[in-house]
């Protein structure tokens, strides 16, 4: 989850992430983010396996460090997926 300080601020961070996403996680199955307020956004990740989503967090963590826009706020959580349908 991320809060961001404006809207703008999130609709900037969106089009970055849509850009840049892909190329910075290029293991990631699926990348996916919901805006859940005018200011918020629930993003998520699918990795193939457990290695390849530690090393996402990583490369993650070095680019949220470097990003010209900042999260106010962000927290994460992991899971195992146990339903997935893409149509």
């Amino acid at each position: 989850m991320l809060e961001f300080d404006t809207e703008d601020d999130l609709e900037k961070r969106a089009k970055v992430y849509s850009n840049e996403g892909p190329k910075l996680f290029p293991n990631a199955e699926i990348l996916l983010t919901i805006r859940t307020g005018p200011t918020s956004a629930m993003s998520v990740s699918v990795y193939p396996d457990e290695v390849m989503a530690e090393e996402a967090l990583t490369r993650r963590d070095k680019h949220f460090k470097t990003a010209e826009i900042q999260p106010r706020e962000a927290w994460y959580l992991e899971g195992k997926v146990v339903q997935r349908h893409i149509k």
